[in-house]
């Protein structure tokens, strides 16, 4: 087995993702196609370092996710519903309520 490259800990590689979720590379891009998981930046090295696949470290939990639904009979399709609910949950929980505002932010203009 090679040694794996040394890079920003703040990402994740492919086979981070492969090793998380179980799955293979081929597995990783069509989740990518199907939007379960977010498109990788790419980085350069340099000549000849070359250019590699990042992920942000969310897609790390998000592959476990995705492949514990997968074993549980999920379609790809049901899978990025649920994605998209949580998505939207986590949007809603940091809209801070109207009431919650100082009351000079909750002042209307009145004519």
């Amino acid at each position: 087995m090679t040694e794996r490259r040394r890079l920003d800990p703040s990402f994740a590689t492919t086979t981070d993702i492969m090793e998380v979720a179980g799955i293979t590379r081929r597995t990783v891009t069509a989740w990518i196609n199907a939007g379960l998981l977010p498109r990788p930046i790419k980085i350069s090295l340099g000549s000849p370092g070359g250019v590699f696949n990042r992920f942000p470290m969310s897609a790390l939990g998000q592959a476990r996710f995705v492949a514990a639904k997968r074993a549980e009979g999920l379609s790809l399709e049901q899978i990025a519903e649920l994605l998209a609910a949580q998505a939207g949950a986590a949007a809603r929980s940091k809209v801070r309520s109207r009431d919650a505002a100082p009351k000079s932010a909750r002042t209307s203009r009145r004519r």
